[in-house]
């Protein structure tokens, strides 16, 4: 097997709107904190049809302009609610939506909640890509793809690793963001590229952390539920690279080895943890949970409201998370 990282220049790194002064929140021991949200929010697909969409989206006559602008108005006000410094987004489909979403944002009387950075970049052909929104600044992104060449099969289409770091009061948080192979196909025919996509995140997280244990955030819809990861004697998941491990740390789990929340995806009537916030190195994770107190998920269950195109209602299939980091 020949394994390539092809490490690619940022598709888009703009500033939303005008630049701002820096933001406060340094704590007791001079550590800063911020909160960040990750939601898969289900094929988010603009109103044009250029050919990379989804069958049943480039087909649907349900499918317009008027339910795009109704989609984005119900995303904008869960972002709204969920008031996060930065919000990382799986399944959008391309950079206008990132710029749609930061328009539909834009009023807010506080300075202070203006997302005005965002980032968004995904394979060329692929329907969907990874974005981010950020209220603070966002620096040095750079894509990262596999390129997989072996006798086992053609690579399949794979969302590139995000990488760019988060800026606040002259510290820097290093976020990767993912969206690893589904399981589509089956579990286990598919195991093999989610396990190459973990060895390339390994490596990039083993990178960063060197001699000075930088504080590291990855996050995303990693496709395989936590406690699926490899585990050390303290319960501490393992990222598995090629010959080589890197120890990080879930907020999944809490102190007492006991599972927070019941999960972010349900799949035939069960709960999975697929969508994963990892912190390395100086960066600690604090009141993780997933998000539901918001109308995108049902009261009584606390169920994701799935987007169903045929009516244009719901929201996502995945639970946004949100987690407030100390660095």
């Amino acid at each position: 097997m020949v394994l390539r990282n092809r490490v690619c220049a940022a598709v888009l790194f703009v500033c939303i709107l005008c630049l701002c002064t820096g933001c406060s929140g340094a704590t007791h021991d001079g550590r800063v904190k911020l909160r960040v949200v990750n939601w898969n929010v289900e094929t988010f697909f603009d109103a044009v049809v250029d050919g990379d969409e989804y069958g049943e989206f480039a087909k649907s006559k349900n499918w317009n302009e008027a339910a795009y602008t109704a989609r984005l108005t119900r995303l904008a006000s869960s972002i709204k609610k969920l008031n996060a410094d930065v919000v990382v987004m799986e399944e959008i489909e391309n950079e206008a939506v990132v710029q749609d979403v930061a328009n539909f944002l834009a009023g807010e009387w506080n300075s202070r909640r203006w997302y005005r950075w965002g980032c968004f970049a995904k394979e060329p052909g692929s329907a969907i890509g990874c974005a981010v929104i950020s209220r603070l600044p966002l620096e040095n992104l750079s894509v990262h793809s596999l390129d997989c060449r072996s006798a086992e099969g053609e690579q399949p289409s794979l969302r590139p690793v995000l990488q760019l770091e988060v800026v606040k009061n002259d510290r820097r948080l290093t976020l990767f963001v993912n969206h690893w192979k589904s399981m589509k196909g089956g579990e286990a025919e598919t195991a093999v590229w989610r396990e190459r996509q973990q060895a390339l995140l390994e490596r990039l997280v083993s990178g960063t952390l060197g001699e000075a244990k930088q504080p590291v955030l990855c996050c995303g819809d990693f496709n395989m539920d936590v406690e699926d990861f490899q585990h050390d004697a303290e319960g501490a998941v393992v990222l598995q690279g090629d010959g080589s491990c890197t120890e990080v740390r879930s907020p999944w789990f809490a102190e007492d080895g006991e599972m927070v929340g019941d999960g972010s995806y349900m799949y035939q009537g069960c709960w999975s943890r697929i969508d994963n916030f990892f912190t390395a190195g100086a960066a600690e994770a604090v009141d993780f949970r997933p998000e539901t107190d918001g109308e995108w998920c049902y009261e009584d269950s606390g169920k994701p409201k799935g987007y169903k195109l045929w009516t244009g209602a719901g929201y996502s299939d995945h639970l946004p998370i949100g987690v407030s980091v100390l660095f």
